[in-house]
């Protein structure tokens, strides 16, 4: 019995499989390892279609006529090896434009798989257009990054999860322009983020937005994404929602600086600090350093310091092993020691010690300062 010449289509050996493996099983006799590798996951596509056999029709000719295939297979191999194609095709005009229009079409496709394959190409298939095409940003503004924001409401979870990682991918290497960041993503997200979406869209959308904060400029996150992520601290309804806020609560205070922090985030930061659920309350004790650099001094002592001391408090064990982790770093934080307003006291539990105009002559002397409670260590 002759061996099947790649793994992936061993199952054109036995009963049972869809037709068309057995009608490939000529063509592929062709099969040359050099082209392919050890095993077709390797392969380029246009060594593929030469595999496929239609030789009488020209390459292009060929690859749309498996682009519309029945054969999910042979529409996957088109999608996984879309950067080959733009490399072999990219030269001539007429041939790179239809090669855009196969991904179009291969965006469309009914078959999930088929378009998760082709988003996770879009951004090596973005960098290499910018590197060899002059038309690059019409190409990415007009019909790459709509590809990718039409399919972060994909019904698949692999197509939005394949979106969603394309779209954070293309934006970390500043190749989305900020017009269209603004004008097709964002609206994309608060949508799908507000409170009449669904459920599961809405936990995704909110993740996003966070992740976003890193990578957008103050100004549009700030404008466009500080309230709708305000509204999704606040949630009532999902705990995933308020989980994922928490999480990365230190990044969004980073992106908005310190005045959009102290006025619109640290309300909702005391909110989920008081969260009923545990696990709410632990991830904002393990954010609470990065959340306090983005604040004043003051703030850091008249607000965060007694918040701080409710987590090293918390009846749950893991919020408080949460918090005396983060107890150095927070310290940490004051640019001034002697102004923290925290100490220790004698029997290991955490207090505020109340400012007293000559805290700086005290801590320098090693005593306590005004206002101190009896005997106690100081936390510097």
């Amino acid at each position: 019995m002759p061996q099947p010449p790649c793994n992936s289509l061993c199952v054109s050996w036995f009963s049972g499989i869809p037709l068309y493996f057995v009608d490939l099983q000529d063509d592929l006799d062709d099969y040359r390892s050099e082209d392919y590798g050890p095993s077709c996951d390797g392969m380029r596509v246009t060594a593929f279609l030469d595999v496929l056999g239609q030789h009488n029709l020209p390459a292009l000719a060929r690859l749309e006529k498996y682009t519309f295939s029945g054969n999910i297979f042979s529409r996957q191999i088109i999608a996984r090896g879309l950067l080959d194609l733009f490399r072999d095709f990219s030269n001539n005009e007429e041939d790179f434009i239809t090669v855009v229009e196969i991904v179009v079409r291969l965006s469309e496709d009914a078959e999930p798989t088929v378009r998760a394959e082709l988003l996770e190409q879009i951004p090596p298939v973005a960098i290499f257009l910018q590197e060899n095409r002059s038309d690059f940003p019409v190409v990415l503004s007009e019909r790459l990054a709509p590809i990718v924001v039409r399919c972060l409401t994909d019904p698949d979870n692999q197509g939005r999860k394949s979106s969603q990682e394309a779209l954070l991918i293309l934006l970390e290497q500043d190749l989305i322009f900020q017009h269209d960041t603004e004008s097709k993503v964002c609206p994309v997200l608060l949508a799908l983020s507000a409170p009449d979406s669904d459920d599961e869209y809405r936990a995704e959308a909110g993740s996003i937005i966070c992740k976003l904060a890193s990578v957008l400029s103050k100004c549009t996150v700030e404008r466009l994404q500080l309230p709708r992520f305000c509204e999704l601290c606040g949630d009532g309804k999902l705990f995933q929602v308020r989980k994922v806020c928490a999480t990365n609560f230190g990044d969004v205070c980073h992106a908005v600086g310190q005045e959009a922090t102290e006025k619109f985030l640290l309300p909702k930061f005391f909110e989920l600090c008081s969260d009923n659920a545990w696990g709410m309350r632990k991830a904002c004790a393990e954010c609470f350093v990065a959340v306090s650099r983005n604040t004043s001094p003051e703030g850091r002592r008249a607000r965060l310091s007694p918040l701080f001391i409710t987590l090293i408090s918390d009846p749950c064990r893991w919020v408080r092993q949460a918090a005396f982790e983060s107890l150095g770093p927070f310290i940490f934080t004051f640019a001034n020691p002697s102004r923290a307003g925290l100490y220790i006291r004698e029997d290991g539990t955490l207090s505020i010690r109340p400012p007293a105009p000559d805290s700086d002559s005290d801590f320098t002397s090693g005593s306590p300062g005004a206002g101190s409670h009896g005997n106690m260590s100081s936390a510097w």
